[in-house]
C-alpha cells in the first residue's frame, strides 16, 4: 500500500511541475505540510453598480429553505443540514434559475466567516461582507452566468447597506484571478497560516492603504479625531517656522489659482491646523469674502478652532466631507488641505470628492493638497507613522496621476498640478529641533534658509520627487443635466 502511495504521489508532483512549474509544486508540497495561503480581493460598493445580461435570460433571488433539495442535487457534495444552518444563521444564498432550473448559486455571509481552505474563521466588519462557493453547473459555465447574476448580488449588499465585499481565492484556482480583476475587484493582500505540530501563526497581509477584513472604515471617525484634539490641546504640534513655511506654501497655491472670490461661500475642509497650531489658514480666506465656514469631523476641533479666532469673521461646523450638511451648487471656492488622506478606506477619497463637486457653483474651484506618494521620502513617513511618531492617523498618500484620475472620475475638471512644500517633512522637522537645542543662532539661521531655498525645486521637473504634498485645483464639469437646472 506505501508503494502505491508513493507512485501516485510522485505521479501527481509530476503532472503538476508538467502543467504548472517547479515553483507550484513547491507550494503544493507547503500546502500539504507547514504552509497554506491564499490571495484576498475586495470590491467597493460605493459606487453604482450597472446591470448586466447573459447570454441566456436567467430569473435572480435568494434561496429559500424550500428550495434546499433543489439545492443539493445541484451540490450533491454539501448536506441539506449544512444549507439550512447557513440559512438560519442569516448568510444569504444567492440563486440564478434558468427555464426555473437552478443553473448557479453563490453564498454571502456577515459578522464572520468560516474559509475552509485555510481551517480558520475570519471576523467581518460591520460593513463588509464575505463571497465564497459560487458554482455554476457544468452544463451552463460558457453562458456568461457571472456578469448577470453579480450585479444583482451587489445592488442587494448596497441595499442593505454594505460598503464592501471580500473574496479569498486559494492558489489551486489562480487562473480566476483574472475574470475576478476584470468583474471589478481588486488584490487585497494575503492571508494564511505557518504550522508545526501542534503550534500556528495566522497572518493576514494587504497592500498600503487597505483594509484588512474585521476592521471598519468607520474607525477613524469624529470620536477619534476628538481624542487625538484633546491630546494636542497643551502644545503645537509644529514648530512655528516650518508651520510658516507650510501656510505661505499653501496661501500662494490658492493666490496663483485665483484667489479668494470677493462675493461668495468659501469652505476650508480641515481645522486641525487652527485648532492646534500657528499654520492656520483660515484667518486669511476670510478678507474679501462673503462668507467664511471651516469645518471638522471632530466637534472638539471645530470648537476648539472656534475659540482661537480672536476676529470671529468666519463660521465654524463638524461636519463630514463624505455627508456635506450643504445645499447643492452652494460654494464658489473649497480649500482642502491635507484632509482626504486620512481615511482608513481610500474608496472614501472619491466619494468627498463627488460631495465636493455637488456642493460647487459651476463655476466653483476645489484647491486640494494631499500627501505625495512620489515624495522620495515617503517610505520614511509611511515608517514613522508606523511606529505612532505622529499625533494622529496617516493615510494614503497619493501621486499627482492619481489625484487627477480621482478628481476626473468625481466629474471634476483638473486646470493644473503642483507638489509644494520642499522639504523632507521629518528631517526638516528634526533639523531645525536639533539647531533649536543647541541654541546656535548661525545654525537656525542656515537651517532656514536651505529650507526655503529649497521651495524654488517646485519649478523644476523634480517637484513631484521633492515636494511633500501633491496639489491640484479643478472646477465643476458642466453636464448636460447641470445646465438643465
Amino acid at each position: 500500500m506505501d508503494r502505491w502511495a508513493v507512485r501516485t504521489e510522485l505521479k501527481r508532483a509530476v503532472e503538476v511541475v508538467r502543467g504548472e512549474g517547479i515553483r507550484s509544486l513547491c507550494f503544493r508540497v507547503l500546502e500539504e505540510t507547514i504552509y497554506r495561503r491564499a490571495m484576498l480581493f475586495e470590491r467597493s460598493l460605493c459606487k453604482p453598480v450597472a446591470p448586466v445580461t447573459a447570454d441566456l435570460p436567467v430569473v435572480i433571488g435568494l434561496l429559500r429553505e424550500t428550495e434546499i433539495e433543489e439545492y443539493c442535487r445541484l451540490r450533491p457534495d454539501t448536506h441539506s443540514s449544512e444549507v439550512r444552518r447557513r440559512l438560519q444563521a442569516g448568510q444569504w444564498c444567492f440563486a440564478a434559475r434558468h427555464q426555473g432550473r437552478l443553473v448557479h448559486i453563490a453564498w454571502a455571509a456577515n459578522q464572520r466567516a468560516w474559509i475552509d481552505y485555510l481551517k480558520r474563521e475570519i471576523r467581518l466588519a460591520p460593513d463588509e461582507v464575505y463571497i465564497y462557493e459560487s458554482f455554476t453547473a457544468t452544463a451552463f459555465r460558457d453562458q456568461s452566468l457571472a456578469p448577470a447574476w453579480e450585479p444583482w448580488m451587489l445592488r442587494f449588499l448596497q441595499d442593505a447597506g454594505y460598503r464592501r465585499v471580500v473574496v479569498v481565492i486559494g492558489p489551486e484556482h489562480s487562473p480566476a484571478f483574472r475574470p475576478v480583476e476584470t468583474a471589478g475587484y481588486r488584490r487585497l493582500g494575503v492571508m494564511g497560516y505557518v504550522r508545526v505540530g501542534p503550534w500556528r501563526y495566522d497572518f493576514c497581509r494587504t497592500r498600503r492603504g487597505s483594509l484588512p477584513p474585521g476592521v471598519a472604515a468607520v474607525e477613524r471617525g469624529s470620536a477619534y479625531w476628538n481624542h487625538v484634539a484633546e491630546k494636542a490641546s497643551n502644545h503645537a504640534y509644529l514648530d512655528p517656522f516650518l508651520a510658516e513655511l507650510k501656510r505661505q506654501a499653501h496661501l500662494g497655491l490658492i493666490e496663483r489659482w485665483g484667489g479668494v472670490p470677493a462675493d461668495g461661500r468659501v469652505l476650508k475642509t480641515d481645522l486641525f491646523e487652527e485648532a492646534t497650531g500657528p499654520d492656520d489658514l483660515l484667518g486669511d480666506l476670510t478678507s474679501g469674502a462673503g462668507m467664511v465656514v471651516g469645518m471638522d469631523v471632530s466637534p472638539a476641533i471645530a470648537g476648539r478652532a472656534h475659540r482661537r479666532d480672536a476676529r470671529q469673521q468666519a463660521r465654524y461646523l463638524a461636519a463630514d466631507a463624505r455627508r456635506l450638511p450643504f445645499a447643492s451648487s452652494t460654494l464658489a471656492l473649497i480649500v482642502s488641505t491635507s484632509t482626504l488622506d486620512h481615511f482608513l478606506d481610500p474608496s472614501d477619497l472619491g466619494r468627498s470628492l463627488r460631495e465636493l463637486r455637488r456642493v460647487l457653483e459651476p463655476a466653483g474651484r476645489l484647491v486640494v493638497t494631499l500627501d505625495n506618494r512620489q515624495n522620495i521620502f515617503d517610505p520614511l513617513l509611511r515608517l514613522a507613522a508606523r511606529h505612532k511618531r505622529f499625533p494622529y492617523y496617516i493615510g494614503c498618500s497619493y501621486t499627482v496621476e492619481q489625484l487627477r484620475a480621482e478628481l476626473e472620475e468625481a466629474d471634476l475638471a483638473v486646470q493644473e498640478t503642483t507638489a509644494i512644500l520642499h522639504n523632507p517633512r521629518l528631517v526638516a522637522v528634526g533639523a531645525v529641533s536639533v539647531a533649536k537645542k543647541l541654541g546656535w543662532a548661525s545654525l537656525t539661521a542656515l537651517v532656514q534658509r536651505l529650507l526655503r531655498g529649497a521651495q524654488r525645486l517646485e519649478k523644476t521637473r523634480w517637484r513631484y520627487l521633492t515636494g511633500s504634498f501633491v496639489a491640484a485645483v479643478a472646477v465643476r464639469r458642466m453636464t448636460g443635466f447641470d445646465g438643465g437646472r
